[in-house]
């Protein structure tokens, strides 16, 4: 055959595989379609789709959950294109049959949304990779329940996902029912009235393919008091603002089901713990790190714990100026999201504004995007294209199935980035 009419497929599968892995998602997703050796090559249970997952870095996930919309946007493209051009956000998921659900955390590939029915005081999860659009429902929990917050972990040393959750516990109580509140009452008449107290907190903990999850009596925090997720060490890690917790750091261990407590930096108070629009957790080159704006308005000081546990070994390893960037002040809160392995530093604004900042170069850049309306969501999201049914096996979990709809640019200004400005920190 000539050389200028042989097909691609014609290549050795390894070279194949090697060219495939460098596409963007939303082109890879295409080569579906292509021929029956391509799907063959990559369909999702394919040894290929675990390659492409090792392989890959998190990229900047944006979550609309009033229109139930994913969006992924690469880190590496174009990284220096000039004004006038715009980069795609690639590509953009609908999820619409999971209406009242909303993104609360990431991990290895999957996402798990959470639904609060207020009236009913009901709380349930949702488990769900939106790139192939498979999801699964959890098992429900009979305990009423408010200001819940979860855990989403996997473990790789027992190959499983795990889920916690903290919250105050409900009760509904008649209006002629004036025994002791304190005991586990339930009314669900029309005319009942909810009620909780700030002491009864407690949690659940459910292992991956359980039928029903496990009670954890009490908390020694409270659930609403703690944010910024950050998983290290089987643990999930969270900055606390409860003033009966003397440290600045709880956590729950998924490997021990067991809480803890890290002191964080000397100077750092529960003031600062109360400021989660100024202070956040995120790894930075595997240690914990604490991105402080609250100290200082125009900076952020970035302090790391260089020892896990041990409160000596907090150190200020980086200073970000944030008035080299011309988007600061008051109106203009960064959220640092994560750190990539490249040392940049991915940071988000309501106003419509992503910053990728390098900690040791002190370069940049500010890409705008459309305004982050509350309840939006970024965090960091490796997608994956392995299917479910791997992740459910020998479970009695249900995988069900939303076709996940690529949203064509072209139909949606929205689903653009365009480049604002570059920075140069001297």
């Amino acid at each position: 055959m000539a050389a200028d009419k042989r097909s691609i497929i014609e290549l050795p599968e390894f070279n194949l595989e090697s060219i495939i892995m460098k596409l963007p998602l939303k082109s890879l997703i295409s080569c579906f379609s292509v021929s029956q050796s391509l799907f063959n090559l990559i369909k999702p249970d394919s040894n290929f789709a675990q390659m492409l997952f090792a392989a890959s870095e998190s990229a900047l996930m944006i979550y609309s959950p009033l229109r139930l919309r994913f969006h992924l946007i690469d880190m590496n493209s174009d990284t220096n294109p000039p004004f006038s051009e715009l980069v795609e956000i690639k590509p953009s998921f609908n999820l619409s049959p999971l209406h009242g659900f909303e993104v609360t955390h990431s991990c290895n590939g999957l996402v798990l949304l959470e639904n609060w029915n207020m009236v009913d005081e009901i709380h349930r999860c949702v488990v769900c990779n939106p790139v192939t659009g498979e999801y699964i429902m959890l098992p429900e929990t009979n305990i009423l329940s408010r200001n819940v917050r979860c855990a989403f972990s996997y473990c790789p040393v027992t190959n499983r996902f795990n889920i916690f959750r903290g919250f105050h516990r409900m009760y509904r109580f008649g209006p002629d029912y004036n025994s002791d509140p304190d005991l586990d009452f339930r009314d669900d008449s029309d005319d009942s009235v909810p009620a909780y107290s700030e002491d009864d907190t407690m949690g659940e903990y459910l292992p991956w393919g359980s039928d029903a999850w496990e009670p954890i009596v009490t908390l020694p925090f409270c659930p609403r008091s703690i944010y910024s997720p950050c998983y290290l060490n089987y643990a999930t890690h969270w900055l606390c603002a409860d003033e009966n917790v003397h440290d600045l750091i709880v956590s729950f261990n998924f490997l021990t089901v067991q809480f803890g407590k890290i002191p964080g930096p000397a100077h750092m108070t529960k003031a600062h713990a109360r400021s989660p629009d100024k202070v956040n957790m995120v790894l930075h080159d595997g240690f914990l790190s604490i991105f402080d704006n609250h100290t200082t308005e125009t900076e952020f000081e970035v302090w790391t714990m260089k020892e896990y546990g041990v409160a000596g070994s907090w150190t200020r390893a980086f200073v970000i100026d944030t008035t080299a960037w011309g988007v600061y002040g008051r109106d203009f809160s960064f959220t640092p999201v994560f750190c990539r392995n490249n040392g940049e530093v991915v940071m988000v604004c309501g106003k419509g504004y992503l910053l990728f900042h390098d900690l040791v170069t002190k370069k940049g850049r500010v890409i705008f995007h459309p305004t982050l309306q509350l309840p939006s969501k970024a965090m960091a999201h490796i997608p994956s294209l392995m299917p479910l049914k791997d992740v459910v096996r020998d479970t009695n979990m249900e995988v069900l199935n939303v076709t996940p709809r690529f949203v064509d640019p072209c139909l949606n200004p929205r689903n653009y980035l365009s480049l604002c400005k570059r920075y140069y920190e001297l």
